[in-house]
């Protein structure tokens, strides 16, 4: 399948399968063609006594990869999880950055308990029946949006590290308790903990909250940018938030503490990211919006 794709103020996300090739066009009007050839996946280190089986003590670090043919370039992009690698810069080829988020083979060794991050159904009636991976693009002279992206939290001087998430596992999609993706980026910080929104966000509320009846407060921020995509922002484990719900709040508000609500072995956030772009609501990386974070503070 060919799937056309404009460079816009905000990244590009897509699932693809195997001979699928994204047109992406720059804003200089030059266009390169990313072909999807092959992906695959493989454990690196592990110490489950049983496979897909969550083991408090359990550690497992993986890698991936994704065959692409860029610009008539082949080129393997390969990845690891559950390591300082989780935290990676994008690929730059012909003017284009790519971020490569997941491929399907990961889950024939990693379980789908910890959150929601696989790849989407293909709604096919016949194999494969999930897209085989999930990248994001953009045009390498844009951000990943228009308007600078504000800290979530506290950033970690020099970047962030494997050990600084929950037990040393939870970056996005690392093996909880070594057997289940994680479906979110956990960063360890004490209770009380101040977050910020990110970028302006349009509408905001609270899914779970302890008031309710739920053992964790959730929030989620949704923004609708002019180039017609949506992006939802959410968080977890928030003590408090600071900031009347369903109202619109600017970039850089403080609108919670976090970090102490049903935190388990370590006070941490919960962060998460999906984008709906061209009719497709898709998961991704909340590194992402944090190596703009970083980008940003550097500028």
């Amino acid at each position: 399948m060919i799937h056309a794709r404009q460079a816009k103020e905000t990244l590009t996300a897509i699932e693809m399968l195997h001979g699928d090739t994204l047109k992406f066009r720059l804003r200089n009007g030059s266009e390169v063609p990313i072909e999807l050839l092959d992906t695959g996946a493989a454990i690196i280190e592990t110490n489950l006594p049983l496979p897909l089986a969550e083991d408090r003590k359990g550690r497992t670090t993986y890698r991936f990869w994704a065959d692409l043919r860029v610009d008539g370039r082949e080129i393997r992009y390969e990845r690891e999880v559950g390591t300082d690698k989780s935290f990676y810069e994008p690929l730059t080829v012909s003017g284009v950055n790519i971020w490569l988020d997941a491929v399907d083979e990961i889950f024939a060794f990693i379980l789908e308990t910890h959150g929601p991050c696989r790849l989407n159904p293909t709604c096919k009636n016949k194999p494969p029946f999930y897209f085989q991976a999930r990248i994001a693009v953009q045009d390498a002279t844009l951000r990943i949006c228009p308007e600078p992206v504000h800290p979530w939290c506290p950033l970690p001087e020099g970047g962030l590290r494997i050990e600084m998430c929950y037990t040393g596992e939870d970056c996005w999609m690392g093996a909880y308790f070594g057997a289940s993706a994680h479906g979110g980026l956990d960063i360890n910080h004490p209770k009380g903990t101040l977050l910020y929104t990110p970028i302006d966000i349009d509408e905001q509320f609270l899914v779970n909250s302890v008031a309710h009846g739920w053992t964790n407060n959730r929030w989620h921020g949704i923004r609708h940018w002019p180039d017609h995509s949506t992006w939802v922002l959410r968080s977890a484990h928030m003590v408090k938030q600071l900031v009347p719900e369903h109202t619109p709040v600017r970039a850089g508000t403080v609108y919670a503490e976090g970090a102490g609500v049903w935190v388990g072995q370590a006070e941490h956030s919960h962060f998460a990211f999906s984008a709906l772009d061209h009719g497709s609501f898709i998961r991704l990386d909340p590194w992402i919006l944090f190596w703009q974070m970083y980008q940003d503070l550097e500028a």
